[in-house]
């Protein structure tokens, strides 16, 4: 008997100086402050009396009076739980800048501290009362969940009994309610987990009891009690502790409190309260998947919760924002918790209930209409997560042992049937809604690729290949027969789309390499077929999407793939998707915005097949040497060059990512431009060991110098890519660089090296190509007036007379250096006369242009 009696003091000791001595002064001293408050408003008020009845015998209006004064009346003090009670629907909202927020929780935290503190010593109190109670062992087991019982109701019961005798509400009232029921929570979860006196039903239905009572209880002690209440829900099984409880209680019990929560807020919504609940279920989700392996509970829990946040609370002032902030974390959740699995003991059926969920919540059927989507989305990357690896090098997908595969299976044909029923019923009573379409009729490719990569590998298979055909048949059929009835009209679009997507899919289980890229190409025919057939605007994002593919396949195949080097395979890979495109953009309607697309993509394609045949022809087959030469440098500057160019085309179709083809244009650009840099200097067959052929002309200085001038050229068309006139100008000097490459060439053939000299004919062959050209350059700018090309002409005669005088001439003797000036002399003077004879005819009609 001693020893329930030295119990007791304690637990006094702990309850009573703690707490409520701490509240009670704090109700005091607010009590006191209220009553100076009325004072000094008593006093106020008198004194704008006196002064309202001096200035009436004065003569002066009352209300001049009245705003001469700066002070402004004190209201009269509101209970502090008026500003938790439920909106009315004419109440003026509150401006976010009448009063800030921090400034708010700042000044209450210097106005209340004293209650707050007390309310938490009390709620720990209880706490602790039950936790030494249970480590100490100094009463019976029975006796220590009545005393926390009894405390926990004595604390309530105390906090109403004040609000009666008082008549209105205090934070202190508030904060020893708080107190109680963090104490309830305490004794009924040790009732449940230590004493084993609770089965788990009781304690769940106890612990909801009390959660609902507190939130009621809210809406009368105000916004404390909520705090204290939705907090100590949360934390007291952590302050507590216990190794005998199971993931699935604790989640059972977080959802009940999460669920009172929401309740509360279809009468007062406050943001704190939201982000506390949300906050909350997902910190004993993460405490779930801590604590054990995932089971069952998981998946029971997230699509409670999921359910909970888009049903239960209907209060206006919870928009799309709040909503899409509780349900992205909650899918990301989801996803994570199936990567979380076991392997070897995954629970299949359990995952599904996130599909029925997602597509059936009302939110879905507006803003959120992705959430079915997003649900099929999740929950395929939580699987391939579970079954994938990122190692240090390449990451890869394990399939499902032999003897999983059965139940994975049947969880694909679950989900799969789930999915298409969902979206049929949803579509049947929303036909206006193209989306259930699109879930009802794409949803099943995602969980055959599933299947596809988990049960057989990303391997070739022409099971599964034929298989994805005829399912891409049915497709084809239902597409038939929907467009014959009108109420599955705005379907046709998906169903051709699945059917494609099938072919797709098939395409890529059957085959690999270059004819995965041509199989991929031949969609861009059919789908701008059926695109202008049935006047399907949708289709037309899906052959974006084609071209996209296979350009980017095409444009990346140096890095990304390897082939054999005995199979011309370049010609009909990169060459058929090049005629593929250009059979697309002649099907294609004039006039449409889709035709620059294609106009682009097949320029794009072009340019990609003449570089690889390029790089056929030039290393023997060995499209992708792994060398750099000056081959490759040439070919580096042409493809390059040209895909700039390509980008500029293409940005003048683009509307909506113009800028981002012109950002790549100029990238381009300077790698070309880089290249020819290269070419000039390090590669440059005038001091380099080179290989360029002994045939004239047709050799690699074709490409390696030649080449750079058309891209120049081109180039010159985009002012917008580089200026004008420094394109034309980089022309001139490769042509002229060109030109005396070839001369070298022509008479020292493959050895170029300066180190090998030079004979008399190829020094005067260089004074001969340089007056022709001079003269032509002289010619052309007299009849077209364009002073620049002029200037550059004389400048080029005038290096080429220096150099036959200064070298050429120098090693003649007699009569061939009379000879040899007459022959200058004579060229001069006829040039001269052909200058004259031009600006003495009548200009053209366009020599001003």
């Amino acid at each position: 008997m001693e020893v329930v009696l030295i119990l007791l003091a304690v637990g006094v000791v702990i309850l009573v100086p703690v707490g409520s001595v701490l509240g009670v002064l704090a109700f005091r001293q607010r009590r006191e402050q209220a009553t100076r408050l009325d004072s000094l408003a008593r006093e106020l008020f008198e004194l704008r009396q006196e002064v309202a009845r001096l200035r009436r015998q004065s003569g002066e209006p009352e209300q001049a009076a009245t705003l001469s004064l700066d002070e402004p009346a004190i209201p009269e003090p509101q209970p502090e739980a008026a500003a938790f009670q439920p909106d009315a629907p004419d109440a003026r909202p509150v401006e976010p800048t009448e009063r800030p927020r921090s400034a708010h929780l700042i000044q209450a935290l210097k106005d209340n501290w004293m209650v707050w503190l007390g309310g938490l010593s009390v709620g720990l109190a209880g706490v602790f009362m039950v936790s030494h109670s249970i480590n100490a062992g100094l009463i019976g087991p029975l006796q220590q969940l009545m005393l926390a019982l009894i405390s926990g109701l004595a604390l309530h019961a105390g906090a109403e009994v004040l609000r009666r005798r008082h008549m209105g509400t205090d934070q202190v009232f508030a904060a020893l309610a708080g107190g109680g029921s963090i104490t309830l929570y305490a004794a009924l979860l040790a009732g449940v987990h230590h004493f084993g006196f609770i089965s788990t039903t009781v304690g769940l239905v106890g612990l909801a009891t009390v959660s609902l009572v507190t939130m009621a209880l809210s809406l009368v002690h105000g916004p404390l009690l909520a705090i204290m209440g939705l907090s100590g829900a949360y934390l007291v099984p952590l302050l507590i502790g216990s190794d005998d409880g199971s993931v699935a209680f604790v989640l059972a019990y977080s959802f009940l409190i999460t669920l009172s929560s929401l309740l509360l807020m279809r009468y007062v919504f406050r943001d704190w309260l939201w982000y506390a609940t949300l906050a909350g279920a997902l910190m004993w989700w993460f405490l779930g998947i801590s604590a054990e392996p995932v089971g069952a509970s998981i998946p029971w829990y997230l699509a409670g919760l999921v359910v909970a946040f888009g049903v239960l609370q209907g209060n206006h002032r919870v928009g799309e924002e709040k909503r899409w902030q509780a349900f992205l974390p909650l899918l990301a959740a989801w996803g994570m918790s199936m990567a979380a699995q076991p392997e070897t003991n995954p629970v299949y059926w359990s995952w599904l209930l996130i599909l029925p969920v997602a597509g059936l919540i009302p939110q879905s059927r507006g803003g959120f209409w992705y959430l079915p989507w997003a649900s099929v989305v999740v929950s395929a990357a939580g699987w391939l997560m579970l079954r994938g690896s990122l190692g240090p090098g390449n990451g890869y997908l394990a399939p499902w042992p032999a003897y999983q595969q059965g139940g994975f299976f049947g969880y694909l044909v679950a989900a799969a049937i789930l999915t298409v029923a969902v979206g049929l019923w949803q579509w049947v009573r929303h036909s206006d809604q193209r989306r259930w379409a699109s879930l009802t009729l794409l949803s099943p490719l995602v969980w055959l690729v599933l299947g596809w990569l988990l049960l057989h590998g990303y391997e070739t298979s022409s099971v599964w290949a034929v298989s994805t055909l005829l399912v891409g048949a049915v497709y084809g059929l239902l597409a038939w027969q929907m467009e014959r009835r009108q109420s599955f009209r705005n379907g046709v679009v998906w169903a051709i789309l699945a059917a494609h997507v099938s072919y797709t899919l098939a395409a890529v289980m059957i085959v690999r390499e270059a004819s995965l890229t041509l199989a991929l190409s031949v969609q861009f025919v059919s789908l701008t077929w059926l695109a202008r057939r049935y006047q399907m605007q949708e289709l037309y994002l899906l052959l974006k999407g084609a071209l996209a593919l296979v350009v980017a396949r095409l444009t990346f195949n140096p890095w990304l793939q390897g082939y054999a080097d005995d199979v011309h395979w370049s010609l009909w890979t990169y060459g058929g998707a090049t005629l593929l495109a250009a059979i697309a953009t002649r099907l294609s309607v004039k006039g449409h915005s889709i035709r620059p697309w294609l106009e682009g993509a097949t320029l794009h394609l072009l340019v990609l097949f003449l570089g690889t045949e390029l790089r056929y022809w030039l290393y023997d087959g060995d499209i992708f040497a792994h060398e750099y030469s000056l081959t490759e440098a040439a070919i580096n500057a042409l493809l390059w060059g040209s895909l700039s160019v390509t980008y500029m085309v293409r940005a003048g179709a683009s509307q909506t990512l113009a800028w981002l083809y012109r950002l790549f244009a100029r990238i381009l650009l300077v790698l070309a431009a880089l290249s020819y840099l290269s070419i000039l200097t390090l590669l440059n067959p005038w001091w380099s060991d080179s290989n360029i052929g002994d045939t004239p002309v047709f050799n690699l200085l074709l490409p390696a110098f030649g080449g750079p001038v058309l891209v120049a050229l081109m180039v010159s068309r985009f002012p917008r890519l580089a200026p004008r006139l420094g394109s034309l100008c980089v022309a001139a000097a490769g042509f002229l660089l060109f030109t005396a490459m070839e001369i070298r060439q022509l008479w020292q053939g493959s050895e170029m090296a300066a180190s090998f000299g030079m004979t008399e004919g190829e020094l005067y062959s260089y004074s001969v190509i340089g007056m022709l050209y001079a003269i032509a350059a002289i010619i052309y700018s007299t009849r077209r007036a364009n002073l620049v090309l002029y200037k550059a002409g004389m400048a080029l005669l005038g290096i080429v007379i220096a150099k036959i005088f200064l070298i050429d001439m120098a090693g003649l003797q007699g009569l061939w250096r009379v000879a040899a000036f007459m022959g200058l002399g004579l060229a001069l003077l006829g040039l001269a006369w052909m200058y004259r004879t031009v600006q003495r005819a009548p200009e053209s009609p366009g020599a001003n242009r």
